[in-house]
């Protein structure tokens, strides 16, 4: 994805150079909903972002995005779910996926003066990585209880990802400006946690702890940016 990373900034760097136009920096955070395939076991995310935008005229803004988006999994839900089969096992583990990604942007803006509505694409990449570990507590038919020990697992990659979103940029001077922001944002490939009877097949042996999937989730976020 390296390659990807040097065509984003050298396009946001390209694009300054060429003109006198406002640059400014921003920093927001916010949640991450996951939906669908994502939302069955992982939590509500979090995350921060720092951005660059880059003034091309009053209608469009380019904006440079790097951040940190964090989801821990359902320990509850999944433990329901290990019930509904029938496995007789409970999961306490530490999980997370988490996303560090890159993306270049841009605004449209659909008023003018302190209000502006915006609507918004993003294209990038990111780094993910899927951790897990804990134990696995079996109850056998006499009521004892085996603990399964997970090890520490990682699994790590690159990918790329597309968001579409609506927002808000209110003026608060020449300056500052507030941000509201809301986007549904495509994953193309991310690694999470299996189900349970593919973690743990009936007779007791453990299997792969995750697997690859397309993951989509809805971002909530607000912030403030500076222009110079």
């Amino acid at each position: 994805m390296r390659p990807l990373f040097t065509i984003l900034l050298s396009l946001l760097f390209c694009t300054s150079i060429l003109s006198q136009n406002e640059i400014g920096v921003g920093i927001n955070g916010g949640v991450n909903i996951p939906v669908g395939n994502f939302h069955k076991y992982y939590s509500i995310g979090y995350s921060g972002d720092a951005q660059i935008l880059y003034n091309v005229n009053n209608a469009f803004i380019l904006v440079l995005t790097s951040g940190y988006h964090l989801w821990k999994v359902d320990e509850d839900a999944y433990n329901k779910r290990a019930n509904e089969l029938a496995q007789n096992q409970k999961y306490n583990f530490d999980s997370h996926f988490r996303i560090v990604p890159i993306y270049l942007g841009i605004r449209y803006f659909l008023g003018r003066g302190k209000h502006r509505p915006f609507f918004s694409l993003d294209f990038g990449g990111y780094a993910y990585e899927f951790k897990i570990s804990g134990i696995i507590n079996s109850t056998l038919p006499n009521a004892n209880t085996i603990p399964i020990n997970i090890p520490e697992t990682k699994k790590t990659d690159t990918q790329t990802a597309l968001a579409v979103g609506f927002g808000y940029f209110y003026n608060l001077s020449k300056n500052w400006n507030v941000e509201v922001h809301s986007k549904y944002t495509v994953l193309s490939s991310g690694y999470v946690i299996n189900e349970p009877d593919k973690i743990v097949t009936p007779d007791g042996a453990t299997t792969d702890y995750g697997s690859a999937k397309k993951l989509n989730f809805i971002s909530i976020s607000a912030g403030i940016n500076y222009i110079f």
